[in-house]
């Protein structure tokens, strides 16, 4: 095979849009052009360097490879019959002639004008296209080839024009750990503008005794300072920020064959937006929106059969949208089946704990929305196919968590359920509710705090478990706010003093914390929990105050299990016999884009991947991490796909690692040699589907 056959579509390919990709592809395609100019000046000192050749074909042969699962055809054109020409000339251990190297020179111009077309219209067109084609292969064949064969004319080129020392690009690549870097350090900034300002404030008040007031410029000049630096905070944080249209389209065609194998008909509604969401946050959704429409298709939507005998159009509908409140996304997956089976979930939730089957039997929905969180816990006798791949609301719980988001879930019978996720625009800033409690301020994250009022003692109702307030005709449990910093929780006298309250809410359950103190609402910069705090698991993070003081952030989350009021019934952790293990696999590509796409690709059937340049990378990572799993590319540079398999079967506790090869060229001869050497799969880029790689995937592992 040479490649002839065209590649399937990106969408089918990777499940994402690929214009999500092109900015990574045209960065790394000019490198490796840049890497190619430097190669032609090493053959203009040595026209026999072997290790300039062999890099020289790693190169095409990488390029190549990721054109052509970009769908970038006549550029992965190009690349394979340039390829071919010095295939030919190693194999006849030809000299390399100032011929050719002016005509590699000529390749890489050509080539970066197709890379400046799909910047600018998204297409790989190359002026005359055919006549290139047709020329390379006259230089292939030994034949007289122009010299000048991007055009067939014999004018000679500027080279000032051709060979600019910098591509006029609209982009540049830069590190979200940049980013983050740049971010603290104007954060200290800030903090040093905050205590110069109350520095200034005393000095303000000695003078005034004298009668002296003369800072009014320095005033003013403070209040631009700070204003421009929080508009810098500002965009600083918008560096980091992506579309979320990146996975909503996609979304779309990786569930419809779903839909199919299942046999339901159904529509989407999954509107275009132009929100825009950290890239940190964007990167985590895809899996976990992805389980949420399966979970619709497969518990929610009926059979068409069902649906007509209930009076409802036979094409399920599930929409997923987008809006944003402030700094907070919220996305909503919701469908109009069935609704969830509160009385199944109960009579469930009763088997696993019998010891609280009093208590769960006059349970709310609200109060048993709860058990599908836990790990394990399904209402179904048996796993489906599809749900069988999800990775459970406990995970999906879990991730929300991580990302400081909040999910809810509403539903009614034979109407639907919708599931709504709120989550933070970028996880560098936050809202927040600092409260005092004695001599200590904290900061709980407002997207937790569901109402905020100041109640008589005397209003609160004394129950054996502990006091109760009725708001709103809802009894909710009320505890000292003590209790999450591990103290023992204060008495309520019971007398007519009026106590400040928060309602915090998380996942369907409210309870009201008392505090000494409530101060105000800001928006704040987080950071990581010093590690002299991070054996306290009640918080998520610190921030900052004018004096350097660390004011913890509160795990609302942990801090509720500590008040044991969103989960009392969990006396013991569910058992669960039979949990999934996350499958980890070690993709290993020395093209950026080949990795990220099959990484997400893999990442959507639910393993845990990580990435590797090279084979020495791969060994490196393979050392203090455990893989079930390894799929890589022969050619890489330091060690390629060869040497890597060899180093594996030759190492004990990594010889009986599966490995898939992706490849993009086919050879009997290579495949034979791989699979002498103990690779299980061989995948041609050409014949590159999803498909193929899951399903091999799914292969090896299944008897793990």
């Amino acid at each position: 095979m040479t490649g002839e056959k065209d590649t399937v579509a990106f969408n089918q390919a990777a499940g994402f849009d690929r214009d999500s990709f092109v900015q990574d592809y045209l960065l790394e395609s000019r490198e490796y052009l840049s890497q190619l100019e430097e190669i032609c000046i090493g053959f203009t000192r040595d026209d026999r360097n072997e290790s300039l050749f062999k890099e020289l074909l790693r190169i095409l042969h990488t390029l190549k490879g990721t054109s052509r699962i970009m769908e970038f055809q006549q550029i992965e054109k190009v690349v394979h019959e340039t390829e071919n020409v010095f295939k030919k000339l190693s194999g006849n251990h030809f000299e390399i002639s100032r011929t050719y190297v002016t005509f590699l020179l000529t390749i890489i111009e050509i080539l970066k004008a197709a890379l400046e077309a799909v910047e600018e219209c998204g297409c790989d067109s190359i002026e005359n296209f055919d006549f290139v084609i047709e020329n390379i292969r006259r230089a292939c064949n030994g034949e007289t080839f122009s010299e000048d064969f991007k055009t067939g004319k014999k004018e000679e080129a500027d080279f000032s024009e051709k060979n600019g020392l910098f591509h006029d690009s609209k982009t540049i690549k830069i590190q979200v750990s940049d980013v983050n870097s740049i971010l603290q350090s104007l954060d200290k900034l800030l903090i040093r503008q905050i205590r110069l300002k109350n520095e200034l404030a005393k000095i303000k008040a000695e003078t005034a005794k004298f009668g002296f007031d003369g800072f009014r410029e320095i005033d003013e000049n403070l209040e631009v300072l700070e204003k421009q630096s929080f508009d810098i905070q500002e965009k600083i944080i918008a560096l980091r920020m992506l579309p979320f249209d990146m996975i909503l389209q996609p979304l779309k065609h990786s569930v419809a064959s779903e839909a199919i194998k299942l046999g339901k008909n159904v529509e989407f509604e999954i509107p275009s937006t132009e929100i825009t969401i950290d890239k940190s946050i964007l990167e985590k959704l895809p899996k976990i929106l992805l389980h949420l429409v399966r979970n619709s298709l497969d518990h929610g939507i009926e059979s068409p059969e069902e649906r007509k005998a209930l009076g409802k159009n036979e094409n399920g509908l599930v929409r997923v949208n987008v809006s944003q409140n402030s700094n907070r996304i919220i996305v909503t997956v919701s469908d109009d089946g069935r609704g969830l089976d509160f009385e199944k979930i109960r009579s469930k939730a009763m088997e696993r704990f019998i010891e609280k089957s009093k208590e769960i039997s006059k349970m709310n929905e609200d109060e048993l929305v709860q058990f599908i969180f836990l790990s394990g816990f399904s209402t179904r006798d048996e796993v489906s196919e599809l749900s069988g791949r999800g990775i459970g609301m406990d995970v999906v719980r879990s991730e929300m968590d991580a990302l400081k988001g909040k999910i809810s879930i509403s539903s009614e019978k034979n109407k639907g359920t919708k599931i709504e996720l709120s989550l933070p625009s970028s996880l560098a800033t936050q809202d927040g509710l600092f409260v005092r409690q004695g001599r200590n301020l904290y900061l709980i994250l407002s997207h937790y705090i569901s109402e905020i009022l100041t109640v008589p003692q005397n209003l609160f109702l004394k129950l054996q478990k502990g006091p109760v307030i009725n708001l709103h005709n809802e009894l909710l449990p009320v505890y000292d706010f003590d209790a999450i910093i591990g103290k023992l929780s204060g008495t309520f006298s019971g007398e007519n003093r009026e106590v400040p309250l928060v309602v915090i809410e998380y996942l369907n359950s409210k309870i009201a914390v008392t505090v000494d103190e409530i101060l105000h609402y800001k928006t704040v910069v987080i950071k990581p929990v010093p590690n002299l705090l991070k054996s306290f698991e009640g918080l998520q993070g610190v921030v900052f105050d004018e004096n350097y003081r660390i004011i913890p952030v509160l795990n609302i989350p942990n801090c509720i299990k500590r008040f044991n009021a969103v989960s009392s019934y969990e006396v013991k952790e569910l058992e669960v016999k039979k949990s999934p293990k996350i499958r980890s696999v070690l993709v290993v590509d020395d093209s950026h884009t080949t990795r990220n796409i099959e990484k997400i690709i893999l990442e959507q059937e639910n393993y845990k991947v990580s990435v590797a340049c090279d084979g020495i990378e791969a060994l490196e990572k393979m050392k203090s991490c455990n893989f079930d799993l390894v799929v890589t590319d022969i050619k890489m540079p330091r060690m390629d796909g060869f040497d890597l398999l060899h180093n594996m079967r030759h190492t004990e506790s990594l010889k009986k690692i599966p490995v898939i090869i992706v490849s993009s060229v086919y050879e009997k001869d290579i495949e034979n040699q791989v699979k002498n050497l103990g690779a299980q799969g061989y995948i041609v880029k050409s014949d590159f589907e999803r498909e193929n790689l899951t399903a091999k995937a799914r292969e090896l592992l299944a008897d793990e």
